[in-house]
């Protein structure tokens, strides 16, 4: 057999390396299986805790508890082990609990393995040709000189680096760490490979004339008979990983124990759907002791969860999600038993906008500007406005108590997403219309004459469609996206709020355009010198406040109307709820500076019927500087 090795072939080893042969070594990343690594703790150890996750609690917060179990029988010095070590956990939450006595003690520590194989590759080079076919006859060429004799040593040293190089185990293939690219950092293993090959320079081979050096670079037209074209190589492999052993002071004893930890990356996102029917509702569905049942609607309530996961492989594992966040002080300090110097939050690099990390395109400036959105305890309660903001509402505060939605079992590994369906029930609605009016006034003592607004400003009252749901259901609604439809008509997408059972929540829809609306301010008379506060000299203004809205609809609607100014309304027409708050500045233009006005909102409830005008007045007084 010849092999033709052409001198340009070489010059760059021939550069790399001149002297003495060094050894060559080779980190390689790699998976456990791929070269065989045995470490001190196998499936065959009885010792050895076989866990296995029994539930996942998940938050929405981006945190879960993971619950496992596992068995083991102790070794003669009365310990167990397990290598499973989280790479995260919260400060105080990790626990391991025996159903049988006790733990005496608890150590986490590294665990170093080494192991060495061989696999036959194929030669590459002049140097490994040699290697593999010393004592035979050989003859090559230099130049123009021929050499005939018998290849005798190649001349190179092993020499194993000092400190082999630790990376993290990446696992390639099946793994699904490849579906994120930061799933990688959190890897618990460290290990390194080294690749013991053939690098030196010069070998030697045994003459008539004999023994000569020979320059592997320089040789061309090598011939030996019978040719080994392949060479064993050697591999080394150190292995570290965590460990967890307890001690129970009892040898050859059957253990069976809970281990449980809080820890980030892993949440889940609740989302709706409403289909809306035009069905009669039945009437002995509803609970609460609804006003009007005869008005209510049927519609269908889908609720499902969207769990990401960034922690670990879970297989078959029932996922419980909770309706609320846990007050956890220390959610950001590492547990010591987890050999981690910081906490690692994946979530917060593979899906930033989820978690808040960056500016969320799901700006709500406009929601506490609507009078739909509004919180009760009880269906038929008096609702109360909140000012809801969806990306924090989407993470959870820890004010709720916890509920938890019992999930099937699934299979969800790192990186990957599941969605899985929680609730479907059919529950009461009704259409109502809510129109929400802020009115401003100057604190300057110019006289502000009635404002003529014109005729356009009509089409910049917005009176929104919205959908008042009922949870007929004995479990609670939590705060998520909602997608309202008409069928397979797409209405709008919302924030459903949190509904307790029995409670009532409005979902807005759209800004309706067959109903218009217009305000009409006007002063009526000035008191001078009617209040001395502070040793100033305040004006008395009396004014009158005309609301108009039209229903251009074909069919009788329920309107709700709030109207808030600064100020304080002294009567309102048609049996108007008047409430007076604490002074505030936006009720206000041209603000100096004094407190002495309250805040007033009122609020009409009323039923328009086809094109008919609804026309509640407010008569109201504040005061100013003068």
């Amino acid at each position: 057999m010849v092999i033709h090795f052409g001198p340009i072939q070489f010059l760059s080893r021939a550069t790399r390396s001149f002297g003495l042969a060094v050894a060559f070594t080779l980190t390689l990343v790699f998976t456990p299986s791929a070269f065989a690594v045995k470490s001190t703790g196998t499936s065959t150890d009885t010792s050895q805790l076989q866990l296995k996750t029994e539930r996942v609690v998940v938050f929405k917060d981006g945190y879960c508890l993971v619950v496992k179990q596992g068995t083991a029988t102790t070794n003669a010095e009365g310990s167990v082990f397990t290598d499973d070590v989280p790479d995260a956990a919260v400060l105080g939450s990790f626990w391991a609990v025996p159903e049988q006595g006790r733990i005496q003690s608890l150590v986490a520590g590294w665990v170093d393995t080494e192991s060495k194989t061989n696999r036959q590759v194929n030669c590459t080079s002049i140097l490994e040709i040699v290697q593999s076919n010393l004592g035979k006859a050989c003859s090559f060429e230099i130049g123009q000189q021929r050499f005939d004799g018998t290849l005798l040593k190649v001349l190179a040293n092993d020499e194993l680096p000092t400190e082999p190089m630790q990376l993290s185990l990446r696992s390639v293939g099946s793994d699904s760490s490849q579906l994120s690219p930061f799933s990688e950092m959190s890897a618990p293993r460290t290990s390194s490979t080294v690749v013991h090959s053939v690098t030196g320079a010069y070998f030697l081979i045994r003459t008539q004339f004999g023994d000569k050096m020979i320059q592997a670079s320089a040789v061309n037209n090598l011939t030996i008979e019978d040719m080994n074209s392949s060479i064993d190589q050697r591999l080394t492999t150190r292995s570290r990983h965590k460990r967890i052993s307890m001690q129970f002071g009892e040898a050859n004893a059957d253990v069976r124990l809970s281990l449980m930890y809080f820890r980030p990356d892993v949440r889940w996102i609740p989302t709706y759907r409403v289909n809306l029917t035009d069905q009669a509702l039945v009437a002995n569905k509803v609970k609460g002791g609804v006003d009007n049942i005869q008005k209510q609607k049927q519609a269908q309530l889908i609720l499902q969860g969207e769990i990401l996961n960034e922690a670990e492989d879970f297989v078959n594992v029932p996922f419980h999600v909770v309706v609320g966040v846990p007050n956890f002080r220390f959610r950001s300090v590492p547990s010591p038993m987890i050999l981690e110097a910081t906490m690692r939050n994946m979530l917060s690099q593979v899906a930033p906008n989820i978690m808040g990390a960056s500016n969320n395109s799901f700006s709500n400036g406009l929601y506490s500007q609507r009078a739909g959105e509004f919180a009760s305890n009880r269906a038929g309660g008096d609702p109360a406005h909140v000012a809801a903001d969806l990306p924090d509402e989407l993470i959870g505060k820890a004010g709720n108590d916890l509920f938890v939605y019992e999930l099937t079992p699934i299979t969800l590994k790192r990186g990957e997403r599941a969605m899985v369906p929680i609730l479907r029930t059919d529950v009461p609605y009704r259409d109502i219309y809510s129109w929400d009016i802020e009115l401003t006034h100057s604190e300057t003592y110019a006289s502000s004459s009635a404002e003529s607004n014109s005729p356009l400003q009509l089409s910049e009252a917005k009176i929104w469609r919205q959908v008042e749901l009922i949870n007929n259901t004995d479990i609670p609604w939590t705060t998520g996206a909602a997608m309202i439809m008409d069928g397979m008509q797409p209405l709008a997408q919302e924030l459903l709020t949190y509904t307790s059972p029995g409670g009532i929540c409005r979902v807005p829809v759209t800004v309706s355009v067959d109903l218009r609306g217009k305000v009409a301010d006007s002063e009526l008379k000035r008191e001078f010198n009617a209040l001395k506060w502070r040793g100033n000299d305040f004006a008395r203004v009396e004014g009158n406040i005309e609301v108009e809205l039209a229903n251009n609809k074909t069919e009788p609607v329920p309107v709700e109307v709030r109207l808030r100014f600064g100020g304080k309304a002294t009567q309102a027409s048609d049996d108007g709820k008047i409430a007076l708050e604490a002074f505030r500045a936006e009720d206000w233009r041209n603000h100096q500076g004094n407190p002495i006005n309250n805040s007033c909102l009122v609020r009409w409830n009323a039923s328009i019927a086809p094109g008919e005008c609804f026309k509640p007045t407010v008569q109201y007084d504040f005061y100013l500087q003068h």
